[in-house]
């Protein structure tokens, strides 16, 4: 079964000094870089919502992921119609730390996860195979040093 996790951008971004740093499209950028190269979602569609309009400076996003704007309501009702609309709410992932949202949607069947959990699988996701060697790029970064320190040219 295919999942559809809805996110709650700006709870997401300011679940985290990292994410939330800088003006706000540099944060929005952060946020969906994050969800397109670490992919916390696996291969499943990704809904990011954000509170009210996009605004001058925000010129679409051309990845993969789905952006909305909730206009002139929230994004917490904007991503509860939506869990509403799904014919298997149960196929739906929220992920929130707003603890009304998480509880409506665990009511209406859907899951939920917290912004640390999806940061986290993020990372996890995201982190390259460990094979003992350095990749190619570090391996002669290092030995550019070495000759430096040994005065080897």
């Amino acid at each position: 079964m295919s999942l559809h996790y809805f996110i709650d951008a700006y709870n997401v971004i300011r679940s985290t000094d990292r994410m939330s740093e800088g003006p706000l499209q540099a944060q929005r950028e952060r946020l969906l870089r994050f969800i397109e190269e670490k992919r916390p979602c696996g291969n499943n569609e990704a809904i990011v919502v954000f509170d009210g309009k996009s605004g001058r400076d925000w010129n679409g996003w051309p990845g993969a992921t789905r952006v909305v704007f909730s206009l002139e309501r929230d994004a917490d009702t904007e991503i509860k119609e939506r869990v509403d609309a799904m014919s298997n709410p149960a196929s739906a992932v929220v992920v929130t730390n707003d603890r009304a949202i998480q509880k409506w949607v665990s009511g209406a069947g859907a899951r939920v996860m917290s912004c640390s959990d999806f940061l986290k699988a993020g990372a996890a996701a995201g982190a390259p195979p460990r094979s003992g060697k350095p990749d190619a790029a570090t391996a002669a970064e290092i030995n550019e040093q070495m000759k430096k320190i040994w005065k080897i040219n």
